[in-house]
């Protein structure tokens, strides 16, 4: 649905379950969650509002079914800014992709949590050699999913290159090489995102990268 008030102010997404079927408010909350994550992973989207638990009422759509049931609320359509987001395709796509994560995240028994990357320990590399790590996460991501490294510092200014993989195989590890090419000794820094298909990114991790001679 889109959600309407005699107040314009009032705006954002909610979720409801039927206060007679308190068991079906774990899969309103993981919707919203999923709702929450994918919607501020959208550029202009970051701070729209998604209500962070769902509420209990009484209506009709979701009061006779034997099934768990909700009822999903876009957004407002008595409020001009969610009237523009609901006009955009984009924000609309997105809305739905999260109910559909919630759901699916339910249904399996996963929790909804947010997509962060473990820490990544600093290494040493000898020089003109490689070695391969691997990098863990929490969270849910939709694959194919990408992982990102920017240069944070480069003790040899051009030597620090930036790379983009594409891993689309969930039942993988995600590993990724790093290379001292050259045969002088010298430090990066690097800053690693993890990013999914629905545009959700973790939060930078940062590690240093050391190639050494022996």
């Amino acid at each position: 649905h889109t959600n309407g008030s005699d107040s314009a102010s009032v705006r954002g997404a909610e979720v409801y379950y039927h206060r007679e079927k308190p068991q079906d408010k774990p899969l309103a909350d993981s919707i919203l969650c999923g709702m929450r994550e994918v919607i501020h992973a959208l550029p202009g989207y970051e701070s729209f509002p998604v209500r962070a638990e769902s509420v209990a009422e009484g209506h009709g759509e979701n009061r006779i079914g034997t099934m768990p049931s909700v009822i999903v609320e876009t957004a407002y359509h008595s409020n001009p800014e969610d009237v523009a987001a609901l006009q955009d395709p984009v924000f609309r796509s997105a809305a739905m992709k999260g109910v559909e994560k919630g759901y699916r995240l339910w249904a399996t028994g996963k929790s909804c949590e947010p997509l962060t990357l473990a820490p990544i320990a600093d290494v040493e590399i000898p020089t003109q050699s490689a070695r391969e790590i691997e990098l863990g996460y929490q969270g849910n991501p939709q694959y194919p999913v990408t992982i990102e490294f920017t240069s944070a510092s480069c003790s040899k200014p051009g030597a620090c290159t930036p790379t983009r993989t594409l891993f689309e195989d969930p039942t993988k590890p995600i590993r990724a090489e790093l290379t001292c090419k050259g045969s002088s000794p010298g430090v990066a820094r690097w800053s690693v995102v993890l990013r999914d298909a629905d545009g959700v990114a973790t939060p930078p991790v940062v590690f240093q990268h050391s190639c050494v001679q022996v």
